[in-house]
């Protein structure tokens, strides 16, 4: 009698545990990887979070569920995006929308994820941080259309008071300001029959002065003197806005001043026109007092302009090896 009792126990034990009812239902899997990344870190602040998954699991998903910590702002009408994601990060597939219930942002319309994929999804509105900074726990699942949770995950997330570093710079003003060279000489010797001019010197000029730039000159003599002779051929014409003209034969002393390269930059520059000679026998009258040669009205990063000096004498101008003048030439940034 015991024998055959337990026979028969032993076979209902059987059949129980073959019985497909009485299975122990399959546990939700941790995500391979998931991370919650708070595009705006500060305490109150509202802005994008963007949520990464990696499914563990292969079932079809309809889903996914972010569960955000109390204290943060969920809305009922949160909007979803798949762009600007992380290299490496799939766009989360679907034609996705979101709704909010309590902490609760809910991504529907999602379709089937590949295990081993990294997805992601931004909550592009409708979160706003906790008021306090500290450290806070949001989770995730994907879902079934049942609904049930296939993968899940915890993740910390971290709130601060402040998340952004405010960088400073400062641009110093400059100024460049250079001859080619110190001395410059009449290409020929001075003759009755023609007008000379000299080889010519450079001045180079560079500002990052948004108003640009002015160059003076001044002449010690505003003559070409000789003490050998004690004779100077004096500077022709007037300071009027306008060149004086040489004619050979003619005793007379002037500076030209050519554009010769216009940096690049803001505004352009201008030759004075007292200075602007347009023929080789054109020049601006000199003065012992400082006069305007040039100007830009703009940043540059290199301008050059030439100095000539021209000149003519008469047939009885005194014989000289010596004849000179200086011109101090200076310049100003205009800020």
């Amino acid at each position: 009698m015991h024998t055959r009792l337990t026979r028969i126990l032993l076979s209902l034990a059987l059949v129980i545990a073959a019985s497909p009812l009485l299975v122990t239902p399959a546990q939700a899997a941790p995500f391979q990887l998931s991370y919650i990344r708070l595009d705006r870190m500060t305490t109150s602040t509202a802005g994008n979070v963007l949520v990464v998954i990696r499914p563990a699991t292969a079932q079809t998903e309809a889903s996914v569920r972010v569960t955000m910590p109390a204290g943060f702002t969920v809305a009922a009408t949160p909007t979803v995006t798949t762009t600007n994601l992380p290299s490496g990060v799939t766009a989360l597939p679907g034609t996705l929308s979101a709704a909010g219930a309590g902490q609760v942002v809910t991504i529907s319309g999602v379709t089937d994820l590949i295990v081993g994929t990294s997805y992601g999804v931004n909550i592009a509105t409708g979160i706003t941080n906790h008021a306090s900074a500290g450290q806070y726990t949001a989770s995730i699942e994907t879902r079934t259309s049942v609904p049930a949770t296939i993968d899940t995950s915890s993740n910390a997330i971290r709130v601060i008071a402040s998340d952004q570093i405010a960088i400073t710079a400062v641009v110093p003003p400059t100024f460049s300001f250079s001859l080619s060279g110190n001395t410059d000489t009449f290409t020929a010797d001075l003759d009755p029959a023609a007008v000379r001019s000299t080889s010519g010197q450079t001045v180079s000029v560079g500002t990052n002065a948004p108003r640009g730039w002015i160059a003076w000159v001044r002449s010690a003599n505003a003559a070409l003197s000789s003490t050998a002779s004690g004779e100077s051929i004096a500077t022709a014409g007037t300071i009027d806005g306008a060149p004086s003209t040489l004619t050979a034969g003619t005793s007379g002393y002037v500076l030209d001043a050519d554009l010769t390269t216009s940096g690049s930059g803001g505004g352009s520059v201008t030759i004075d026109a007292e200075y602007n000679g347009t023929t080789t026998s054109q020049g601006g009258t000199l003065s012992t007092n400082f006069q305007p040669f040039a100007s830009r009205n703009g940043k540059t990063t290199g301008d050059v302009i030439t100095l000539l000096g021209r000149a003519a004498i008469s047939s009885v101008v005194a014989a000289a090896p010596d004849y000179t003048d200086t011109w101090t030439v200076v310049g100003a940034a205009v800020f």
